[in-house]
């Protein structure tokens, strides 16, 4: 355990930057320059990560790279937690309670420990959503209503940070349902869910009361619900397909998959003839609920598996336990041993969009606070204000604004205000990468002439 965190503290400090992490730093940005969210620049999520990175980016004003270490750090202490929480979980699952071994199903996983490092509202929603699993089994196996009302907190608090978890709690209903086995277990389980619901409705409402201050209700409701439920399930464009997806996670770490699967198998068969422990109820749905949802998505990427994989391991710890003949036992320990050793070598040698920090640090260089520029994250030089609404995969997004203002009530004016922004404040720079034409803005080639290449390959500057 030490070993593979270990490495994955210097993966954090030497990788490069993802896409979505310069993303939400500099809409956390912009929110502590004064912005608003939904209204001056496109975002899809509840602004809670934004406004609780906002004060970091003043302490790192012009270095992505440290702010971007300084986040990663927070998430790592997540990712600590997690890994406590997780085996707690199993814990009453396995016939010795030696749950030690137990955490290292997650931690030899590198997709999960990679995107639960990377500054998204994922690693946030995913600790909260464990804490509330752990607590709400913690209730339905005797708890007190205390349990079930941090369970409740947690996962308001989750859904305060990503609407993903809407998901997660709906199915975890569903998986406490299929572990009820008589009139006294419903009757608990309901007095239990009682106390969760308006445990949720907290931070809940705390953020619903703060949007609604702000002002731009309509705003959050139409980007985070109307405009996403449209692009990721209804656009005219797809991303890559979850085959694909389910591939490469599969063939990164087989033993989690293949032992989760057999413990589906299980939880299968223990309905057949006994309620199986809640634990293993509800994680089987998760997993299955899971993937029907992201074979529904035309953006199913890697980070998406976060929510479930702890689940899948949770069935992975209990197939392994249920192992009879020492033989399988020794072959299932030596792979989990070689996840590890994959995990350290990947945190070594794997890498994300390093050709970035050039483009950042010549824009940096090149221009002042007060220029607007038009650049995609994750070549986005974070401290630098933008001329356009839609400044995240430009075209793309303002294509789909466009078709989903046919097909639903939107707010209107957002391709307006860009096109005006070419005439009264063209961006000083505009950064196409080469072999992504959607991440250039809206309608740029009907600008181009303005514009000369630099020497930086799709750095574009302002005759």
């Amino acid at each position: 355990m030490a070993v593979g965190f270990a490495f994955l503290v210097v993966h954090a400090f030497r990788s490069g930057c993802d896409h979505d992490e310069v993303e939400h730093l500099h809409a956390s940005w912009l929110i502590a320059q004064g912005n608003r969210p939904f209204q001056d620049f496109l975002e899809q999520r509840p602004p809670t990560l934004y406004y609780l990175l906002a004060p970091l980016t003043r302490v790192f004003e012009d270095s992505p790279r440290a702010l971007i270490v300084s986040a990663r750090a927070l998430d790592l202490g997540l990712l600590a937690i997690a890994l406590a929480v997780f085996a707690a979980l199993v814990r009453p699952l396995l016939r010795d309670h030696q749950m030690a071994w137990a955490p290292l199903l997650l931690l030899g996983c590198f997709f999960f420990a990679r995107n639960s490092m990377e500054v998204r509202p994922d690693p946030w929603m995913s600790v909260l959503c464990l804490i509330g699993f752990w607590q709400w089994t913690v209730y339905l196996r005797g708890g007190k209503a205390s349990h079930a009302a941090i369970a409740g907190i947690c996962l308001g608090a989750a859904i305060a940070f990503l609407q993903k978890a809407v998901l997660f709690v709906g199915l975890m209903g569903l998986g406490t349902a299929l572990a009820l086995r008589d009139r006294a277990s419903w009757v608990r389980a309901a007095k239990g869910l009682g106390w969760l619901a308006v445990a949720a409705l907290v931070p809940l409402g705390a953020l619903a009361g703060a949007i609604g201050r702000a002002g731009y209700w309509s705003d959050f409701v139409f980007w985070n619900f109307t405009f996403n439920k449209f692009y990721y399930l209804e656009a005219r464009f797809r991303g890559p397909g979850a085959p694909a997806t389910l591939a490469t996670s599969i063939g990164e770490d087989p033993l989690l998959w293949v032992a989760g699967l057999v413990g589906v198998v299980l939880a299968g068969r223990a309905l057949g003839h006994r309620r199986p422990p809640p634990e293993i109820a509800i994680s089987a749905v998760l997993v299955l609920g899971t993937l029907i949802a992201l074979s529904r998505s035309h953006w199913p990427f890697s980070h998406n598996l976060l929510l479930m994989q702890p689940a899948l391991a949770v069935l992975a710890a209990f197939a392994l336990d249920a192992l009879r003949s020492p033989h399988w036992r020794l072959a299932a320990g030596a792979l989990l041993l070689a996840m590890i050793a994959k995990l350290c070598v990947l945190c070594l040698f794997y890498d994300e969009n390093r050709d970035a920090v050039e483009v950042q640090q010549r824009l940096l260089s090149a221009t002042r606070s007060t220029d607007k520029i038009a650049v995609s994250p994750p070549y986005h030089p974070v401290f630098r204000s933008d001329a356009f609404f839609f400044w995240i995969v430009p075209t793309n997004n303002a294509v789909a604004y466009l078709d989903c203002c046919r097909a639903y009530p939107c707010p209107p004016g957002k391709v307006d205000r860009d096109r005006r922004a070419w005439q009264l404040q063209p961006p000083r720079f505009v950064y196409v990468p080469p072999g992504e034409p959607g991440w250039a803005p809206f309608e740029f080639d009907q600008h181009k002439g303005s514009y000369h290449l630099t020497s930086t390959p799709g750095l574009w500057e302002l005759n």
